[in-house]
């Protein structure tokens, strides 16, 4: 009976003893879990997003975004770099933001790194444009200057083109770079300098472009044969009242030498006079008809002139539109195109025959015009919207049109 009793009481002290063992190594869990860091992370929507966690000697490693697990899978692609944990996420969107905690257990227990994500609530760290390069014309061997300001963070990489040729720095051609402002020079232009200047800026939050024409003008001094020519209808009508003047003097000689000769032939003489006044009035008008052409020759010529200078009008012309645009899904993409046309013409950019922006496209897709350019805005550039776009510029005195083709590119 005592051995039974003695064997129960070891039983119940060695199972105390157990307890107690578990209970502490609970205790020392619990006061090694560690929080290694925590960091603040603003994305924008449609970004590929990489986090690192650098938790050395981790195993049974775990993201989890406010409080749910995230599994390795496509969109959250796991990663280990050394001893940093790593998760890609494809493409951000606004359910991911909160906290994203990297959980690992190592020999000293477990490490968490915490994320605190927050979507950027515009794309204002895309490149865009405070103002575009105009178009412009020169003369021979002026020297031509195209600027503009384009904003962006991280700073943009900007690159000049000449009818879609990237422009190799020169003696003749120079380019500058003042805080945001950009500049490309032209040293003493010649005609073949004539054409279009596109300047592209990029950064990883998207991408704008503008395009600008120039014309170099090679100068004629005007013709002296127009002097010529002038001076020649003056002494041509003064021939002709000369010539005038000479058949009515010839005519009263005629008229006084056959009064003369006989008194008896007077109705002759009164012949001879009223032949010669008629040959007089006669000459009066063909200088008056002369006189008459002459100066509808000059009305025209004015009219025309008023006309070339544009007094009455113009129809529309594209100047300056790229012929081919690529850019990556989710980024923001900007096209402008320089125009004239007198009165200022109707703009409408259609693409597939249906006008932009489509239903699909409102809210992200927006056209800006002012004065003699026209923009196309498209933001979180999708798959779809990759296709042949086309301006079409319409007024009273014609109409002009233009494409451009917008490759998008996907991961």
């Amino acid at each position: 009976m005592k051995s039974v009793q003695k064997a129960t009481s070891k039983a119940v002290v060695h199972e105390e003893v157990t307890k107690t063992d578990k209970l502490s190594e609970e205790i020392k869990i619990v006061h090694t879990e560690t929080k290694a860091s925590v960091s603040n992370v603003s994305f924008s929507e449609g970004q590929k997003v990489s986090l690192k966690a650098n938790i050395p000697g981790a195993s049974n490693v775990k993201w989890v975004l406010n409080g749910h697990e995230l599994k390795n899978s496509e969109d959250y692609r796991y990663g280990v770099s050394g001893s940093d944990q790593t998760i890609t996420i494809k493409k951000v969107s606004g359910k991911d933001q909160g906290v994203l905690t990297c959980e690992a257990r190592t020999d000293q227990g477990i490490v968490r790194c915490q994320f605190d994500l927050t979507l950027a609530k515009d794309l204002s760290n895309a490149p865009s444009f405070i103002y575009q390069p105009k178009s412009q014309n020169a003369n021979e061997d002026q020297n031509v200057i195209f600027t503009c300001e384009i904003t962006g963070d991280p700073t943009p990489e900007v690159e000049w083109f000449k009818d879609n040729i990237p422009i190799s720095v020169s003696s003749h051609i120079r380019v500058s770079r003042s805080k945001h402002v950009y500049t490309l020079e032209i040293q003493q232009a010649t005609q073949r300098d004539s054409g279009k200047y596109t300047i592209k800026a990029k950064n990883y939050h998207g991408q704008c472009s503008a395009t600008a024409s120039l014309n170099v003008l090679h100068l004629i001094e005007e013709p002296s044969k127009q002097v010529i020519l002038k001076t020649a209808g003056e002494a041509s009508l003064q021939e002709s009242f000369a010539m005038q003047a000479m058949h009515m003097s010839a005519s009263r000689q005629e008229a006084s030498f056959s009064s003369v000769s006989s008194s008896s032939s007077v109705s002759e003489a009164k012949f001879a006079s009223m032949s010669s006044m008629k040959e007089a009035s006669f000459m009066e008008m063909h200088s008056s008809s002369m006189m008459e052409s002459s100066s509808l020759r000059h009305m025209e010529s004015s009219s025309s002139r008023m006309r070339s200078a544009g007094y009455k009008g113009s129809s529309p012309k594209i100047e300056a539109l790229p012929s081919d645009v690529s850019i990556d899904a989710g980024k923001v993409l900007t096209v402008a195109c320089a125009f004239s046309g007198e009165p200022t013409p109707d703009i409408a950019w259609s693409q597939g025959g249906q006008t932009v922006p489509t239903e699909d496209q409102k809210g992200r897709v927006h056209i800006e015009t002012c004065e003699d350019l026209t923009t196309l805005i498209i933001t979180d550039v999708r798959k779809k919207d990759g296709g042949r776009y086309t301006l079409n510029l319409t007024n009273s005195f014609g109409s002009d049109s233009a494409s451009v083709n917008i490759n998008v590119r996907t991961p």
